[in-house]
């Protein structure tokens, strides 16, 4: 033979006089190639809209908690106001305190769960006013009876959703008190799950801490044991360095190794670990598409080998060098791959495309991983085509000749 550039003509004229064989040896790298890279997309997009609504939510969080195997001590008002103040670069911080009680509905009487906290609540992902507004740092501050209510609690209690300036009764520990509903907001998961429990069902509700507790007759200096901090992403590793030495400081803690701090700084790593394991695990069992398809090419250039003996005797008898032989055998799998490839890569594209429009996830193509894609595909014909390839080189041309 001549030229490389020989080989390939060579390659590509046997690949046209066998079509159907020739695209039966690419179609299982089409689909592995292209099932591969579906995935891929589909979990990098998946990931980035994960992380899109992650950080839409606003705030984040910072979780901070006195150990009461080392201290008894609990957070004032007075503290917690003096904590918030001494921290920068944060919407505010809003303790917790939780109350069961009941309400009239019109249908029937409900369980209320009540949550007490700061007018910094708001900034929670949970909290989406629909009606009205969220109570203030004057309401907090001035221990006003008012209450934000579900959509849900709304609708049973008055029979609408609309339910601003309405007054309802809440009844804890037979203590019943009157408040009057600052705004409405929108349901959470929680709140349809426990509004599905029919004559069990549980509303919910929130309403500033002080109220609460000066309502039905909680000890403020004596039941914080904990508040949330809520802040801009941007913000946490900042807010972080401070607050231990903060609230150490302000609640006469230092060296007592007694605050416990935890945020949301890992569960985002976390989140996106088990996504790309989960992404990851679902490549490696397309991939074995591609093994098949490896294995494919492997047998389909087997018995190219073994239809063409006698050119091949013929060749070798007219001079051609086994290096030769070699070369024409394995260009021709790698023609074969590589068209598959790029064919898979357009139909990957395609497919991931019209998925990640369809479930709404951000369409995202990172080009090293089509140039990989390209790369492996390529490499999967050589490695399977080694074998044909090697066979076909080392025939004998004189038994090659002999053959029918």
């Amino acid at each position: 033979m001549g030229t490389f550039g020989e080989y390939i003509k060579s390659a590509f004229a046997s690949i046209r006089n066998n079509k159907g064989r020739s695209f039966l040896t690419m179609l299982g790298i089409i689909i592995g190639i292209s099932a591969v890279l579906t995935v891929l997309i589909i979990g990098d997009g998946m990931k980035a809209t994960v992380n899109s609504e992650m950080d839409s939510i606003g705030a984040t969080t910072i979780s901070v908690s006195l150990d009461n195997t080392k201290t008894d001590k609990c957070f004032t008002k007075a503290q917690l106001d003096s904590i918030a103040s001494s921290i920068s670069d944060i919407y505010g911080i809003s303790p917790s305190i939780d109350d069961f009680g009941t309400v009239d509905g019109k249908k029937q009487n409900y369980d209320v769960s009540i949550t007490g906290g700061s007018e910094a609540a708001e900034n929670s992902a949970s909290i989406k006013m629909v009606h009205g507004r969220f109570y203030t740092k004057s309401d907090v501050d001035d221990e006003k009876k008012v209450i934000v209510v579900s959509q849900t609690m709304a609708k049973e209690v008055f029979g609408y959703e609309e339910a601003v300036g309405r007054t309802l009764e809440l009844t804890v520990f037979d203590q019943t008190q009157e408040f009057t509903i600052l705004g409405v907001r929108e349901d959470t998961t929680i709140d349809k799950a426990y509004a599905s429990f029919g004559e069990d069902a549980i509303l919910t509700a929130e309403m500033p801490y002080t109220t609460l507790a000066v309502s039905f007759g909680h000890d403020m200096d004596n039941t914080i044991t904990s508040f949330t901090i809520y802040l801009d992403s941007d913000n946490k590793n900042k807010v972080l360095s401070q607050t231990r030495s903060v609230v150490e400081n302000v609640m006469g803690l230092r060296g007592e190794n007694a605050v416990k701090i935890s945020s949301g700084a890992g569960f985002d790593q976390t989140t996106e670990s088990i996504m790309t394991i989960i992404t990851t695990v679902v490549a490696l069992i397309a991939a074995i598409s591609l093994l098949v398809g490896g294995i494919g090419v492997m047998n389909i250039m087997t018995v190219s080998v073994t239809e063409r003996t006698r050119e091949i005797g013929i060749r070798k008898s007219l001079g051609a060098r086994t290096s030769s032989i070699l070369t024409q055998f394995l260009a021709e799998a790698s023609i074969l791959t590589f068209t598959g490839g790029i064919i898979g890569i357009i139909l990957g594209l395609t497919l991931s495309f019209i998925i990640c429009k369809v479930i709404d996830f951000a369409f995202i193509v990172n080009p090293m991983l089509v140039a990989g894609v390209v790369f492996i595909s390529t490499a999967i014909g050589l490695f399977f085509g080694i074998y044909p390839a090697k066979r076909a080189a080392n025939l004998d041309p004189i038994e090659a000749l002999r053959t029918e």
